[in-house]
């Protein structure tokens, strides 16, 4: 995936583009689970990458039996000319780095899903967005989705139980 920042700050849910040193945040309190969700974009300096990262706060981190911060995810993006293009993922400290067919657009789908629930004053529900945007269909996994695989030929004589010479 390479793409250019303003494309790709709207896969990240960003208006506009974003220039060195600056961030763009959100944040969502939960007062009956006593968690503060907060994601960010931050530019580097000269614009030289971009990190998007997703953490919990937790009021009560023993009760949830986390640490604070509980980072959730965090990519980084470097351009590639005037392009950009993700370059790590890690969600809940495990590297998703290339572990997918086409993770790096299935990750700013995850990150702006995550910034879509707190935007609609809810607790993004890591669990099920995982299963939702970070699926791991087998034929992206290798790399091949409908390419390489033949369809199968059926004859429509045999299907009609018809036999040659009929």
């Amino acid at each position: 995936m390479r793409i250019e920042l303003k494309k790709l700050m709207e896969s990240l849910g960003v208006k506009g583009t974003i220039s060195a040193y600056q961030t763009h945040p959100w944040l969502y309190y939960n007062d009956e689970k006593a968690i503060t969700a907060s994601a960010e974009i931050r530019a580097g300096t000269g614009l030289n990458n971009i990190e998007a990262e997703i953490q919990f706060l937790y009021d009560n981190p023993e009760e949830h039996n986390k640490t604070n911060p509980d980072q959730i995810m965090y990519m980084r993006i470097l351009p590639k000319g005037d392009l950009w293009s993700p370059e790590y993922l890690r969600i809940r400290g495990e590297d998703w780095t290339n572990k997918l067919g086409g993770w790096e657009e299935k990750a700013c789908n995850f990150f702006r899903a995550c910034v879509q629930s707190m935007l609609m004053n809810e607790l993004p529900d890591i669990d099920e967005l995982i299963k939702k945007e970070l699926a791991d269909d087998e034929d992206d996994r290798r790399g091949k989705g409908k390419i390489g695989r033949k369809s199968p030929k059926a004859n429509p004589a045999a299907l009609l139980g018809m036999k040659k010479g009929m």
